[in-house]
């Protein structure tokens, strides 16, 4: 699995930060069959800051809509959030 809103968050982040998400708006518009692939694109934010917003969209092996939203981002300070979880 591709982490496509990760790797579209990379030019906003400085070394030694990373980003974590915090909310997530989607919406279904179309079944998928079984087993059947989907690719899922992100688009940058306008703007930087602490908090980053990625319209999202998923789309069908044919191209066709299957969900789109958007995706919010925190950018945190990377050795702070992994020692949180020990």
């Amino acid at each position: 699995m591709r982490h496509e809103v990760t790797e579209a968050a990379t030019p906003f982040v400085e070394t030694g930060r990373t980003t974590v998400g915090t909310a997530l708006r989607v919406e279904h518009v179309r079944a998928t069959r079984v087993g059947e692939c989907v690719d899922v694109f992100a688009e940058p934010p306008a703007a930087a800051g602490r908090r980053l917003t990625f319209r999202v969209r998923a789309v069908d092996g044919s191209g066709r809509l299957v969900a789109e939203g958007e995706i919010d981002r925190a950018v945190v300070d990377r050795e702070r959030f992994l020692s949180n979880g020990r």
